[in-house]
């Protein structure tokens, strides 16, 4: 629905089953056209976990966009762990010669080991152009410790550059209305010359 009033594209994944009261899992939309698109369950299978992909076009160029969110507990750090592994091979096995960039929640900041193996292989867009920055995507007025779990990554040597990143809806509204227990991370991509 939202898609549709947004007159987007949508790739929605879940381990849920279509017309289940209350399916979770993750979304990407885009106003670009949709060429192709993937999911997969990450292992553990039990933890009920799943990344999206979605192929589009745009401008004549072809980005392979993923999402995902991994395991949320402190002490979960192995199964994010293998979960990273997963959905590497998940990118690997899915994605085409153009752009690529994979976001979502991660539930660990950059500096997490369970991390390091995404962080060799990507760049982190917002820790790149504000490095060292004291930020939180968590929203503790929800009763969170302020951390940045969520990331927007591209390839070192891809054809996408961060030119731009920030945190958004990091205020609720007038009426005191959040918009999720996470803030927003907002960035813009350029294409390498």
């Amino acid at each position: 629905a939202l898609a549709e009033s947004l007159g987007c594209a949508c790739v929605f994944a879940s381990v849920d089953p279509p017309g289940s009261p209350k399916r979770y899992g993750n979304a990407i939309l885009t106003p670009h056209r949709l060429v192709a698109s993937h999911e997969v369950r990450l292992e553990p299978l039990d933890d009920y976990r799943v990344a999206a992909h979605a192929r589009i076009e745009v401008r004549g160029r072809a980005v392979d966009a993923y999402v995902t969110h991994l395991h949320h507990t402190d002490e979960g750090a192995a199964v994010r762990a293998a979960q990273v592994r997963h959905l590497l091979r998940f990118v690997a096995g899915t994605r085409g010669r153009g752009a690529l960039v994979l976001g979502g929640d991660f539930n660990a900041p950059p500096g997490a080991p369970e991390l390091a193996p995404l962080l060799e292989r990507f760049t982190d867009a917002f820790g790149a152009l504000h490095p060292g920055a004291a930020v939180t995507t968590l929203n503790p007025a929800m009763g969170h410790a302020p951390r940045r779990i969520d990331h927007v990554l591209v390839p070192p040597r891809g054809a996408l550059r961060p030119a731009a990143a920030r945190v958004i809806l990091a205020a609720p509204t007038a009426a005191g209305v959040w918009a999720s227990d996470h803030f927003g991370l907002w960035a813009r991509l350029d294409w390498k010359r």
